[in-house]
């Protein structure tokens, strides 16, 4: 209900575009028998459309995630994850340089796993996740203000709580990017 999906593939795209609804007793049936050429995936969905699909992106299989699936002419799906383009994307248009460097992600769900393949990729160093729990959390998070790249993979700062940090960045004196 939050996407604004429809009306910029309404801007940019001559085609339909329709959000669908579907209780997860339903996916079976949505995935064998929707009616569709292709579909975006949001949670809780990014995992379990998988075995639907018979083809999967190198990213995709990687992140175990998918966000993208088209149907294929022979009526299988082969099924991507857009959000490591867009951030690899993001990543090479800011500048920088992750090459070794000591990257933090925070946040340990959805995005998270797409976020460390894409670090990874592009040659970071050091990737650390820190979440709410587990040996690296915002209690100790003082073991890594040695971080230069800092990546959110939070919530929190989106709308409508747009003026919201997960932390502070003062500390982290060898910081060089944050996204």
């Amino acid at each position: 209900g939050h996407s604004f999906s429809p009306r910029i593939h309404g801007f940019f795209g001559d085609y339909s575009y329709d959000l669908f609804e579907v209780a997860p007793e339903k996916l079976d049936d949505f995935m064998k028998n929707g009616d569709f050429d292709a579909l975006n995936v949001t949670i809780p969905y990014k995992k379990a459309v998988i075995p639907y699909c018979t083809t999967l992106s190198k990213q995709a299989a990687e992140i175990g995630s998918v966000n993208t699936i088209r149907r294929l002419p022979d009526g299988t799906y082969y099924g991507d994850n857009t959000d490591y383009y867009g951030f690899v994307y993001a990543i090479k248009q800011s500048g920088a340089d992750l090459t070794g460097k000591k990257c933090v992600v925070f946040g340990d769900g959805g995005a998270a796993p797409t976020v460390r393949t894409a670090l990874r990729d592009m040659g970071a160093g050091e990737i650390v996740t820190v979440s709410r729990r587990g040996e690296n959390n915002f209690s100790n998070l003082n073991r890594h203000y040695d971080a230069q790249i800092l990546v959110n993979a939070t919530p929190v700062g989106t709308y409508p709580d747009t003026g919201v940090a997960v932390t502070s960045l003062a500390p982290f004196t060898k910081l060089e990017a944050a996204f």
